[in-house]
């Protein structure tokens, strides 16, 4: 008996869902802009309370609708933006293009960006440098890093050599 409640015990305390180590705190990599891994709703009370006014997700639609983001962000009095990034496959021009729009109507706010861990976060920066601000490849993977990039760094690198 008391083996099945151990048991229990740790199938409860395993999460639903497991999110990758990365960026845990939100980040300013520039003047108006902060990156993160996955926010909690402290982390986004927080950067309403430091002024922030943009909260832009790079999480599939699957794991944003897990989470209770948009109201947390609302609740705020902040706008949330919703960019579908599921791995790999979601790293397209018209992504980058719609990331970039949001961040151009918006360059005098505070915005943060998010996915999970940051690696989505990266990758699409560095993609962002080179295809729409004309950067070279290393500059480009530096702003990727600087913003969170990690596994997905080969898959841009061959991407930005295309």
């Amino acid at each position: 008996m008391r083996a099945i409640y151990l048991m229990a015990c740790v199938l409860i305390s395993i999460p639903l869902f497991t999110v990758a180590k990365g960026i845990d705190t939100a980040k300013q990599v520039e003047q108006n802009l902060w990156v993160m891994g996955m926010p909690q709703q402290a982390d986004i009370k927080s950067f309403a309370e430091q002024g922030g006014d943009i909260v832009i997700s790079l999480l599939s639609v699957s794991e944003q609708s897990q989470t209770a983001e948009t109201a947390w962000v609302t609740e705020q009095g902040m706008a949330f933006y919703h960019v579908a990034i599921a791995g790999s496959e979601g790293l397209t021009l018209a992504k980058v293009r719609l990331l970039d729009k949001v961040l151009l109507e918006h360059r005098n706010k505070r915005v943060l960006v998010h996915c999970a861990s940051g690696n989505r976060v990266g990758a699409l920066f560095a993609l962002r440098a080179v295809w729409l601000d004309g950067k070279d490849k290393d500059t480009a993977l530096e702003i990727g890093r600087e913003r969170g990039l990690t596994s997905l760094e080969q898959t841009v690198s061959e991407m930005i050599t295309q």
